[in-house]
């Protein structure tokens, strides 16, 4: 293994997915940094406000509350260090925009019924977290030693989205029965395939 590169194969087999992202994709991102980075500030920013928004709709939920309260401002500590790197470079984060990997898992939430509703965006948000910690383990692996402040960045990144990733499972488990979670959570991970299909062809962080 080369200096500065981590071997994230560990990161990646535990991770709940049912296709990885091409490598192409990495290859794209690590010869275009500036347009990952600026993403990825958005992701950051948007990351926080979707663990703030599960908080105002479900307060009465203590643990919901203590963890997506502590989520939030871990996602403003690492968005705080997106933007420094950017700053540093003479670049800025992109426009807020629409998402399309998160919109597409966003179609698919139950809104009949609150418990599924519930659910469904705890594992919206399981699996949004599961794929950035994926994108930021292959990217870090196929960047190696070409940007060390960007491989320091992904480095701390990655099994942190991997902890983020189990806490949202871990408060949708408590809501429903485990083989019923087990099958909404295998049609989750079904549709999630489906959304990959079509992407590895942009250097943004679901592109």
């Amino acid at each position: 293994m080369r200096p500065g590169r981590s071997d994230g194969s560990g990161i990646v087999a535990e991770l709940p997915l049912l296709v990885g992202t091409p490598p192409s994709w990495a290859e794209l991102a690590a010869d275009d940094l500036p347009s990952f980075l600026a993403d990825h500030a958005v992701c950051e920013q948007q990351a926080a406000l979707f663990a703030l928004n599960l908080v105002a709709h479900y307060p009465e939920d203590d643990e919901l509350v203590l963890k997506m309260a502590a989520l939030a401002a871990e996602e403003v500590v690492h968005l705080r260090r997106v933007v420094r790197l950017l700053h540093e470079r003479g670049l800025k984060p992109s426009r807020r925009r629409a998402n399309s990997y998160v919109h597409g898992l966003h179609q698919r939430i139950s809104r009949e019924r609150e418990g599924d509703l519930k659910v469904d965006r705890l594992l919206v948000g399981a699996l949004i977290e599961a794929r950035s910690c994926e994108r930021f383990t292959c990217l870090l692996d196929r960047l190696g030693d070409r940007d060390p402040a960007v491989a320091t960045l992904l480095r701390d990144l990655g099994p942190a989205e991997k902890r983020h990733w189990k806490t949202f499972h871990a408060l949708a488990r408590r809501e429903i029965d485990a083989p019923e979670l087990g099958e909404r959570w295998l049609r989750w991970l079904g549709w999630e395939r489906a959304l990959m299909t079509a992407r590895g062809v942009a250097p943004t962080v679901h592109g």
